[in-house]
């Protein structure tokens, strides 16, 4: 124990050096700051007592009609110690000033005391429609200093009370510090380690609360990178898995276009357009996956968005005729349908937007599409948004859907994103979920 107490002693002389070092420069600083308050504050005075004994004077020689004249400006100020002018509404001065101190009488605010260097103030009141009074007079030398009383007792009483301060602060700072930040030894490792300064109720309870916690997101952190680097490592997967895909897909793509869909009978027809769709189901999930493990930057062309929102609603009229939806579409007649944009990627974002409706759905429902200026609303007749999807359902890998990813809305986000819009998630006054997709869409 005695060993301990010695090696920790050297620490704590160190932290009590620096925290006396730091509160002598606050006793300095405050000194002085006190001292240029108290000059503040007795010019201020002065200027009021100024400001008062020129009122005064204005209002006796308003109040008895004295005329406005040299002689009695020289009276008055011989009395009160001052110099003292009338000033007409034209800016002549009675009596008359030398010509630099009357360019300032001449524009002096009323009612203001202004100081001039060396150590002169002056002061203009209004008199009547026609006349200001104009006071002049040489400031009264600041008495503060260390010598003067008032300044020696606000000092000392300043430095009692730093001394008290000082004090308590050692003893209820600099110690339970340095017992704090000696328990903090292999503090942050695991999450076992409680220290006993959280019971308390002040700044060094706030402080072992705030380090626990911030152990605890740490350890938290962790968690979260090693799930990240296993999500890169599934990316990586992803990605390889697409290519892999890409090529079978390409030749049955290529073979069901090739037939003729003439030669065949109905059901096998319908077969080969269910194939057809399926297909493009498929590449439109392998481009998803690998638009979000390696975003480009969109190909911007000249396009119609309402032609877009057309195609995605053909290109998915069987999966929705197999799940039992349906699809509306409106246009509003001042609605701007024009921008520049990547076709191939808003066709992705638009399907992921209807799959998304479609599977709110299970028992069937129908999926209204609304196009006005500079927005596109769709809203289906599921449950709606919970609380959680309203927060976080563009988030990668957020979903509530049982086997759902969590990847179609955040591709959503990111490809409308990069058009220069954004996506709205909310509920529909009537019931379903809505999603309002924003884009820069103009007419010309």
């Amino acid at each position: 124990m005695m060993d301990m107490n010695r090696s920790a002693q050297p620490w704590y002389q160190r932290l009590a050096t620096r925290f006396g070092l730091v509160f002598a420069a606050f006793v300095v600083v405050g000194s002085l700051w006190l001292l240029a308050w108290l000059r503040v504050q007795h010019k201020s005075e002065d200027e009021r007592v100024f400001l008062a004994l020129a009122q005064a004077d204005a209002d006796f020689v308003q109040r008895l009609k004295l005329p406005r004249s040299s002689k009695l400006a020289a009276d008055l100020g011989q009395l009160l110690g001052m110099q003292i002018r009338f000033r007409d509404t034209s800016g002549v001065l009675e009596p008359p000033a030398n010509t630099e101190l009357s360019a300032h009488l001449k524009v002096l605010e009323l009612n203001r005391v202004l100081s001039l260097p060396p150590n002169k103030q002056m002061l203009a009141l209004r008199m009547d429609a026609s006349h200001d009074m104009v006071f002049l007079r040489t400031a009264n030398k600041p008495t503060l200093s260390l010598l003067h009383p008032a300044t020696r007792n606000a000092l000392l009483a300043f430095w009692l009370l730093s001394a008290a301060l000082g004090w308590v602060i050692v003893r209820q700072v600099v110690g339970p510090v340095g017992r704090l930040t000696r328990g903090l030894r292999g503090f942050f490792e695991t999450a076992d380690q409680v220290p006993l300064e959280v019971t308390r109720g002040d700044e060094i309870g706030e402080l072992a609360r705030a380090l626990t916690q911030a152990r605890n997101d740490l350890i938290s952190e962790r968690l979260k990178r090693e799930q990240s680097e296993r999500l890169a490592l599934l990316g990586r997967v992803a990605t390889g898995l697409a290519h892999e895909i890409k090529n079978p897909l390409a030749a049955i793509q290529l073979h069901t276009q090739l037939m003729d869909v003439s030669t065949l009978d109905t059901e096998s027809a319908q077969s080969l357009l269910h194939v057809q769709a399926e297909t493009r189901v498929i590449e439109g999930l392998v481009n998803q996956w690998l638009y979000v493990t390696r975003p480009a930057p969109p190909k911007m062309l000249r396009i119609d968005v309402a032609e877009v929102l057309r195609e995605t609603l053909e290109t998915m009229q069987a999966q929705m005729a197999h799940a039992g939806s349906a699809a509306s579409f409106s246009i509003d007649p001042a609605a701007c349908t024009r921008l520049q944009g990547d076709r191939p990627r808003l066709l992705q974002a638009f399907r992921n937007v209807i799959l998304n409706a479609v599977q709110a759905m299970p028992r069937g429902g129908k999926i209204q599409i609304h196009l006005t200026k500079n927005e596109i609303t769709f809203h289906d007749g599921g449950a709606g948004f919970s609380e959680s999807a309203l927060a976080h359902g563009a988030d990668l890998f957020f979903s509530e859907k049982e086997g759902g990813m969590g990847v179609g809305l955040n591709v959503v986000q990111e490809i409308i994103s990069a058009h220069g819009g954004q996506i709205m998630l909310k509920n529909h006054p009537q019931g379903g979920a809505q999603m309002v997709i924003g884009l820069p869409m103009r007419d010309n």
